[in-house]
């Protein structure tokens, strides 16, 4: 999620609470609430065993448990969704949602292409490729994520244009 936001990607919240509200356009990532507490972990196991004995069933919680997982990486991916509204997170530390998406994903990763899901994931990523958004992302990443690199950079630029005014007025 944060590699997405340094790439020019915003996260909202989706008016849509179903799983089938994920959607992107115009840079935007609109994402359903998923409220996080003490038995979720359990409800989506079961409903992952569900839809893995039922051959009729949809994939869609396990693509859905895949597609997060793909954005939560980190700690500071949780707490980016957290403070756009997206997620909620009522079983403790963002280090516990973390370990929870690994192990559901340990126990079923299911490719999610040909789903609305992996379409969306088909142009997130076609988003990020893009060569402005790949040069954003890592001037963000390079410049932006130290606010004394961020100093330093203002300081060399603001010289580079006292050395070329004082050169114009010197000629």
């Amino acid at each position: 999620a944060v590699e997405l936001s340094e790439a020019g990607i915003q996260f909202r919240k989706s008016h849509n609470d179903s799983i089938h509200g994920v959607d992107f356009a115009n840079a935007i990532l609109s994402m359903p609430l998923f409220k996080l507490h003490g038995s979720t972990e359990t409800i989506l196991l079961n409903l992952m065993v569900f839809e893995w004995l039922h051959p009729d069933a949809k994939r869609d919680v396990r693509s859905y448990i895949s597609f997060l997982d793909d954005i939560i990486e980190s700690e500071e991916d949780v707490a980016l969704l957290r403070s756009k509204g997206i997620f909620e997170n009522l079983s403790g530390s963002d280090k516990k949602v973390v370990e929870i998406f690994n192990t559901l994903t340990k126990l079923s990763r299911v490719p999610i292409r040909g789903s609305s899901l992996g379409y969306v994931q088909w142009k997130v990523n076609a988003h990020c490729k893009k060569r402005w958004n790949k040069r954003r992302a890592s001037f963000v990443k390079t410049y932006l994520s130290n606010p004394w690199v961020f100093i330093s950079l203002v300081a060399a630029i603001i010289l580079l244009i006292a050395t070329l005014l004082q050169t114009v007025y010197t000629i």
